[in-house]
């Protein structure tokens, strides 16, 4: 059977994430997952704390989020740092040295920077585009263009909650048509397009609620 994984989901380790590692356990369980990468904003020790917990019954994929000056890459499988601030093309080359895989992250959005879907990303090394973030507004529309897209130029399409707060996690996830369920076989089938991006859109209650413990 396929794996059911979120490609990006936020700790506490990110500053404006409300997760603990033990409550993404907690959901990642109750919802049925195999797993998810731990994508913080410009750091890993949130991925490298979880990991020494030996978790056997789910797969935890290492990971990273980083603020290029055009906007944020997913460095997937990455168990160092990547700085910020970086160009596109050298956030993308410094994952590929690091191990990982580079996902353009919520692409086209208009409240988080994405690098835009424009044929500038086409050759920039990129191995895969998330098409489906349940984190962006209008959901519905933005979620179309970006699989239009990468359906276009045959990019392979990966999903990923982006969660921020316990309840949204697993609301997008990629299926990883794999045989394997090792971090490298999910990531060998992502570089060859074995994926299928699942998810809906964050509900307004949660973006509500989001936005008021944020802001207290």
């Amino acid at each position: 059977m396929p794996l059911k994984i979120d490609l990006h989901v936020h700790t506490c380790y990110s500053e404006d994430s409300l997760i603990t590692l033990e409550e993404l356990i907690k959901q990642l369980r109750q919802k049925g997952l195999d797993g998810a990468a731990i994508t913080d904003h410009d750091t890993i020790e949130g991925a490298k704390k979880i990991l020494k917990s030996n978790i056997d019954d789910l797969l935890i994929i290492p990971g990273i989020e980083v603020s290029t000056k055009e906007g944020h890459i997913l460095g997937i499988n990455v168990m160092e740092p990547i700085p910020s601030g970086l160009s596109v093309e050298e956030t993308i080359e410094r994952i590929h040295e690091a191990g990982g895989i580079a996902i353009a992250a919520h692409p086209q959005t208009l409240l988080k920077d994405g690098l835009g879907l424009n044929h500038k990303i086409l050759n920039l090394g990129l191995d895969a585009i998330e098409v489906v973030n349940s984190s962006v507004f209008p959901f519905l529309p933005l979620t179309y263009l970006a699989k239009k897209f990468a359906e276009r130029y045959n990019i392979p399409q990966t999903a990923g909650s982006d969660s921020h707060m316990p309840e949204t996690i697993g609301l997008a996830y990629t299926l990883i048509n794999n045989d394997g369920d090792s971090v490298d076989d999910v990531i060998k089938a992502i570089r060859r397009g074995l994926t299928t991006p699942v998810g809906k859109g964050m509900p307004l209650t949660l973006r509500i609620k989001r936005a008021w413990k944020i802001f207290l």
